[in-house]
């Protein structure tokens, strides 16, 4: 009995004298989390994970060229250069739509589409950071594309840079 307790005396006593430097997530781990269908993401990494980034790419069907325009306007206005498509991007821009469940009653506040940020090529694309836009489905898809964008530029205004 009194070796369990020195074992679990020791073990916290480790977890309680971690270094700082061992408890930071180095930027590689940098991500979303999808749990019981809610993502979460981690706004500080994403953050450092944009300002290291050089090239984007973006993601949009050839039949919808306004949502490419706004995305390639949006990385171009974030300091990025568009990939070419033999290029290995930093990010990836890319719009959805939310997916349907259910018969909608009316008008109402609900989730529209969202912005998806990925790091990485195709091949070992990660999910970094989903901005996602709440409305009114009886507006057109690039008023809410443009909405989503400029929502995303708003939470990048200099007042709201992570500070750790």
């Amino acid at each position: 009995m009194t070796r369990l307790i020195r074992l679990a005396i020791v073990s916290l006593f480790s977890l309680a004298t971690v270094s700082p430097a061992m408890a930071q997530k180095p930027a590689n781990l940098a991500g979303c989390v999808t749990k019981d269908e809610q993502t979460t993401c981690d706004w500080y990494w994403f953050h450092k994970t944009l300002d290291s980034s050089r090239t984007v790419a973006v993601e949009s069907s050839n039949m919808d060229r306004s949502t490419g325009a706004q995305l390639r306007n949006l990385a171009t206005s974030l300091g990025k250069t568009i990939a070419a498509t033999e290029e290995a991007p930093d990010l990836i821009l890319e719009v959805s739509p939310a997916t349907v469940s259910g018969v909608d009653f009316g008008p109402a506040d609900e989730e529209i589409l969202s912005l998806n940020i990925y790091s990485g090529a195709e091949s070992q694309r990660k999910l970094v950071w989903v901005e996602t836009y709440r409305g009114q489905k009886d507006r057109p898809w690039p008023a809410n594309v443009h909405a989503v964008i400029a929502q995303f530029q708003r939470r990048l205004s200099p007042s709201r840079t992570p500070s750790k």
